[in-house]
């Protein structure tokens, strides 16, 4: 399902929005600093104006069978569990890239 999109922006991150019935936002990825840390996120996740440095998510670069994509995780005190959901490009490189989002499987024994 299709929750969103982004369009790569001049500060070398994305701008975008995510709506779903619970969220209806301007977000933006930026770049993490570097750490050394393993599995360190490469990306910031921040709703409304990045000046403001309001961060809802990380996001980690990933390759699969598509090609390159951001796995995101999207984080707010409204919900019970992070939002888990991946920025692939769908189509023809026309710039805009798609936040898709699936319900996870139930877990054996749930």
């Amino acid at each position: 399902m299709i929750i969103g999109t982004m369009r790569r922006n001049t500060t070398g991150g994305y701008s975008g929005s995510i709506k779903t019935l619970a969220f209806d936002a301007q977000i933006e990825l930026a770049p993490a600093a570097y750490s050394e840390k393993e599995n360190a996120p490469g990306w910031r996740l921040l709703i409304g104006d990045p000046a403001l440095g309001a961060e809802i998510g990380a996001g980690w670069d990933r390759t699969g069978p598509r090609g390159l994509y951001i796995a995101l995780q999207i984080d707010d005190p409204s919900l019970a569990a992070p939002l888990r959901a991946n920025l692939v490009r769908l189509g023809p490189d026309d710039g805009d890239l798609s936040i898709l989002w699936s319900r996870p499987e139930p877990q054996a024994g749930s």
